[in-house]
């Protein structure tokens, strides 16, 4: 995927709208999925990540977690 310090969190963040960049700073991007052009806000309905430094409830199963998780982005989960 790349060396560290080679941009990868960094591009997530841009994609997923999670970071501030800097006034003199400028994002442009054309993002497509399946040949359609993925508007502001969009990138949350087609899938998402967990930041780095998130922080996890310690006594969660990774399953448990990631239940938590759907649960929280979904409202009809089974």
């Amino acid at each position: 995927m790349g060396a560290s310090g080679s941009g990868k969190t960094s591009l997530l963040n841009i994609l997923g709208e999670r970071l501030d960049v800097s006034s003199s700073a400028e994002v442009i991007k054309n993002v497509k999925v399946n040949g359609q052009n993925l508007n502001k806000g969009d990138f949350g309905k087609l899938g998402a990540f967990v930041m780095q430094d998130d922080i996890l409830i310690e006594t969660m199963t990774p399953f448990e977690s990631f239940c938590f998780a759907a649960k929280l982005r979904t409202s009809n989960l089974s």
